[in-house]
C-alpha cells in the first residue's frame, strides 16, 4: 500500500480538501485499498476542524470533511511513501528539518507536471477568503490530482 500525505500550513483548507479529494478519487475507482492518505500542516494546531469554506466546498464535490481534525507535521507522518506539498516554501522547510525525505517531497504542482514552470506549482492559501477563492483553489487541487492518479497508477 502507498501511503501518501499532503502538507500545508494549517492543514484546515488546502491539505484537508485535497485528502478529502483525493480519498474519493481514489475510491470512485476501487483502488482505496491501494493507497493511504492522511494529511497535516507545518504550522497546525492540533484538533482544528476544516474551514467553513473548506467544508462547504467539499460538500459541493460530494465530499464531507467536517470530521476532519487538523495534525501538526510531527516525523512519524514523515514516513509516508509521498510527501505533497501545496507550495514550494513547505517542501524548502521539510527537507531542510528532515533531510531524509528528500526524494519523497514534492509540491503538488510540481509531481502533477513535471514540465511545470518553478513560480507556477504553487496553490495559494485561501484561508479567511470567500468561497469562490476555495472553489477554485479546489479546482486546481482536482486537477493535479488526477494527474497524480494517473501517473501513481500507471507505475
Amino acid at each position: 500500500m502507498k501511503r501518501i500525505l499532503f502538507v500545508c500550513t494549517g492543514n484546515t483548507c488546502r491539505s484537508a480538501m485535497a485528502e478529502g479529494l483525493f480519498k474519493k478519487m481514489i475510491e470512485d475507482m476501487g483502488k482505496e485499498d491501494e493507497i493511504e492518505v492522511s494529511s497535516c500542516g507545518i504550522a497546525a494546531v492540533d484538533g482544528m476542524p476544516a474551514s467553513l469554506n473548506a467544508q462547504k466546498v467539499a460538500k459541493e464535490y460530494g465530499i464531507d470533511i467536517s470530521s476532519h481534525r487538523s495534525r501538526l507535521l510531527k516525523k512519524h507522518l514523515l514516513e509516508a511513501d509521498l510527501i505533497l506539498t501545496m507550495t514550494k516554501s513547505h517542501k524548502d522547510f521539510i527537507i531542510n528539518k528532515f533531510p531524509d525525505t528528500k526524494g519523497r517531497v514534492f509540491v503538488l504542482g510540481e509531481f502533477a507536471d513535471t514540465s511545470c514552470a518553478d513560480d507556477d506549482i504553487d496553490i495559494d492559501d485561501p484561508f479567511g477568503r470567500d468561497e469562490e477563492v476555495y472553489r477554485k483553489v479546489a479546482e486546481q487541487i482536482k486537477s493535479k490530482l488526477q494527474h497524480i492518479i494517473n501517473r501513481l497508477l500507471n507505475n
